[in-house]
């Protein structure tokens, strides 16, 4: 029998202040347990009721009936129930039986291995099932997403398929602002500044080309006024 030989090493104490994550709320879920419903005799009950025998004559009342007929026999054949539920992780579309009860054998092992004498082979054995279900868990996923991505007919769920196995986050193309009132200025400085940037890189590479490029008499126009339309050009436009 083999045992793990002491390091010769100095062990390394440190406290660490994690906090953990805290559980989700419980929520309350309501629901009929539809099908239980006896059909014969909720539908006795319908042709026994005052709906049935003795219904309203105008629409308003004929619709009140309707409903409250219904909603009473509802509740009497498949009342709503109230369950305390706790919300839980969706699991991964790729994570199969197979993977499941490999997973336990992982933690069977790693237990039997942390609960008994440390001995090699335990641990050569627990580390040997770890590593061959982290291979399980990448061959499922590149198994899964080439067959996503293989089927997918759609191109806008290819590119969301992409874009998370990617870790890609579509970012807002507009600018953040408390208000929208200086939005409009916002805009037509960066685009000014835009054209004045390719001025100045078409006037570099140019210059570049010929060093006796003529320069521009005047500087082009920055449209920085504007006069609001009036109504008529509106309906004129229009």
């Amino acid at each position: 029998m083999t045992y793990c030989t002491p390091s010769d090493h100095f062990p390394i104490f440190t406290t660490l202040s994690v906090g953990r994550t805290p559980p989700p709320l419980p929520t309350f879920l309501s629901f009929r347990r539809l099908h239980s419903i006896d059909v014969d005799s909720f539908i006795s009950d319908i042709q026994s009721s005052r709906l049935i025998t003795n219904h309203p004559t105008s629409l308003s009342s004929l619709l009140i009936s309707y409903n409250t007929t219904l909603s009473s026999l509802l509740d009497k054949h498949a009342p709503i129930i109230s369950k305390l539920s706790k919300h839980r992780t969706k699991p991964n579309p790729w994570f199969t039986p197979t993977l499941h009860a490999f997973r336990s054998k992982v933690r069977h092992a790693e237990t039997v291995y942390t609960n008994t004498l440390i001995l090699l082979s335990l641990g050569y054995h627990s580390t040997s099932l770890r590593n061959r279900y982290h291979n399980l868990i990448l061959i499922a996923k590149k198994k899964f997403y080439s067959n996503l991505v293989l089927s997918s007919t759609n191109p806008r769920r290819l590119w969301q398929t992409v874009n998370k196995l990617l870790h890609r986050k579509s970012t807002s193309p507009l600018p953040t602002s408390s208000s929208s009132v200086p939005l409009p200025d916002r805009f037509a400085s960066f685009f000014t500044d835009e054209i004045f940037k390719l001025h100045l890189t078409l006037s570099s590479h140019l210059a570049m080309a010929s060093p006796h490029y003529p320069s521009p008499l005047a500087s082009p126009p920055d449209f920085s006024t504007f006069r609001p339309a009036s109504k008529s050009e509106v309906s004129k436009t229009l």
